[in-house]
């Protein structure tokens, strides 16, 4: 289960709860008061029968105006005036709507966890998606864009062109170049071919050459231990949680520089990996009590991603201090 879904149902619980203790206030001091109120009005009847009879033996002015400050005094007690029912009201109609958007969470969470396509299924097939695509594209687009680029230039060989049209030329090749570049930059974020043919390092690096270029950011890579091939279900989730960190730090942090560290630990048997930037950082904890409302799967796929892999996952920033987000995964 999605730690950031649980912490979403954490918090929802809490506030269930706190409702519940005002309302258990709210009643228990509602009783207290109908109590307070019934002794009191016994205790004004029996000072409003003594008033009765001393009235007979006062001068009838008197009386009247000890009738009437009786009165009054009653009023302003107000005894007879029944509790009000409005925080009642919307104690029990917020009750009832967190009600509601528990169960409906409860329910969501449960149909996820027991579903076959739970969160592994759901990547692998998410990964098998981004493989089929990139495919097609690589098969078709890009070719058609790689053997445009020749045919302009046989085009560009021929003798007798007027000096204009092959200004044009040269421009509809740049232009094509250009989105060949952009097609086979979308093609690695599908799916980098080069971590089945080469494994994670040199993919990792050409990313981040890629990254660097496209951004201006840079990106520091430091690597310590032996390299362990990790099997490639495991290479493809590090891949994919450093390539998740990295752009976020791009998109939401505007760091200054990006610094990763992999360590192959032959001891403790693991991959650690540090992604840290120093950008604006956030806070993580009231992050962690909106995100599943904020239609986001980012941090999500990360943690399942390193769950699936046997290993650990933690992310750790403040506003205006950067963010680092470290995790591990078995070597074996």
């Amino acid at each position: 289960m999605p730690e950031s879904s649980l912490d979403a149902l954490t918090h929802e619980i809490e506030v269930f709860r706190g409702s519940m203790l005002q309302l258990q206030k709210i009643v228990a001091d509602s009783q207290n008061k109908q109590a307070r109120q019934s002794n009191l009005a016994a205790n004004l009847a029996d000072l409003e029968n003594i008033l009765i009879a001393a009235s007979s033996a006062m001068a009838p002015y008197i009386a009247d105006k000890a009738r009437a400050a009786f009165k009054k005094l009653q009023s302003s007690l107000g005894v007879y005036v029944q509790p009000e029912d409005n925080e009642f009201l919307l104690v029990c109609s917020r009750l009832n709507l967190q009600g509601d958007s528990i169960l409906k969470r409860v329910s969501t969470l449960l149909r996820v966890i027991n579903s076959p396509t739970s969160a592994n299924g759901i990547i692998l097939a998410q990964e098998e998606e981004r493989k089929r695509i990139s495919r097609e594209i690589h098969d078709g687009p890009a070719q058609t864009l790689a053997s445009l680029t020749m045919r302009i230039d046989y085009c560009l060989e021929q003798p007798s062109l007027p000096d204009p049209l092959i200004d044009e030329l040269k421009e509809l090749k740049e232009s094509v170049i250009r989105s060949l570049k952009d097609i086979r930059r979308f093609i690695f974020d599908l799916r980098p071919m080069a971590l089945d043919d080469l494994g994670l390092l040199p993919t990792l690096e050409q990313f981040i050459n890629g990254f660097k270029n496209r951004t201006g950011v840079p990106v520091y890579v430091d690597t310590d231990g032996e390299r362990v091939f990790l099997g490639a279900e495991k290479e493809l989730a590090v891949f994919r949680v450093i390539q998740e960190a990295t752009n976020n730090a791009l998109k939401h942090s505007n760091p200054n520089s990006v610094h990763i560290f992999l360590k192959f630990d032959a001891k403790k048997q693991r991959l650690s990996v540090v992604i840290k930037d120093d950008g604006s950082g956030f806070d993580v904890v009231e992050l962690r009590k909106v995100y599943a409302n904020l239609k986001k799967l980012g941090l999500i796929s990360m943690e399942e991603r390193v769950r699936i892999a046997g290993g650990e996952f933690t992310i750790v920033s403040d506003p205006g201090t950067g963010t680092v987000v470290s995790f591990w995964v078995p070597l074996d």
